[in-house]
C-alpha cells in the first residue's frame, strides 16, 4: 500500500483534481499509519469494512467518490507518473467509455508475478484485439464514468474473492450498450 500511495504522490497531475480512497477490506494489519503519511500530499480517505471482498470494497470506495471518473487500481500496483494524464486524454476523446490500461510486471524475477503477467497478456491479446472494441479489463487499471458505473450497479458483490468480478463487470458494461477502449499508454506496474 505504501508503494502504491507513493506512486500516486508522484503523479504528474494537479493535486486538487483527484482524490484517493483506500478501502481496508478487513486487513490483519491496519493501514491507518500508512495512509496518514499521505494526508499532506493529496486528498485521501480511509474507509474500513469487514472482509467482504474486492467487489464490495471497490463499490464502497466508488460510493464515496466525488469525481466524474472512477479510476481503480490495487494496493500492490504502482501507477505510472502520467497515469491520470493519459486517462484524462482518453476521456476527452471518449467521455462515456470504460478505459483500460496496460499492466506491467515490476518483478520479472518472481515466478508468480511472471505467471500472472503471462495470463493478463494472453487475456488482453485475446479480448482486446481491436483496442476500440475491447471486451475485458482487469480492475487494477480500469477507469469508468462514475454515473454509468453506478447506473449498471457497480461490481457484483456475489464474487467474494478477487476472481471474475472484473470480467463480469466488463460483460455487463457491454451488454448495457457501453463501449470499452484499450489504452496501452495508461500504465500501471
Amino acid at each position: 500500500l505504501a508503494g502504491c500511495l507513493q506512486s500516486l504522490n508522484c503523479l504528474d497531475y494537479p493535486r486538487d483534481c483527484f482524490e484517493v480512497i483506500v478501502v481496508d477490506d478487513g486487513s490483519p494489519i491496519p493501514p491507518q499509519t500508512v495512509v496518514a503519511d499521505f494526508h499532506q500530499c493529496f486528498d485521501i480517505m480511509l474507509i474500513k469494512q469487514a472482509h467482504t471482498g474486492p467487489a464490495k470494497a471497490r463499490n464502497t470506495g466508488a460510493a464515496q467518490a466525488k469525481g466524474e471518473i472512477l479510476a481503480f487500481t490495487d494496493d500492490d500496483c504502482e501507477p505510472a507518473a502520467d497515469w491520470l494524464q493519459t486517462l484524462a486524454k482518453r476521456y476527452t476523446a471518449a467521455p462515456a467509455c470504460a478505459i483500460g490500461g496496460r499492466t506491467l510486471n515490476k518483478l520479472p524475477e518472481n515466478p508468480f508475478s511472471t505467471a500472472s503477467q503471462m495470463l493478463i497478456d494472453y487475456l488482453y491479446a485475446y479480448y482486446n484485439i481491436d483496442p476500440l472494441q475491447a471486451c475485458f479489463f482487469a480492475s487494477n487499471n480500469l477507469a469508468l464514468p462514475s454515473d454509468r458505473f453506478h447506473k449498471i450497479g457497480g461490481f457484483d458483490t456475489t464474487f467474494p474473492r478477487a476472481a471474475g468480478e472484473d470480467r463480469e463487470l466488463c460483460d455487463r458494461w457491454l451488454t448495457k450498450g457501453c463501449r470499452m477502449i484499450y489504452a496501452p499508454e495508461v500504465v500501471v506496474w
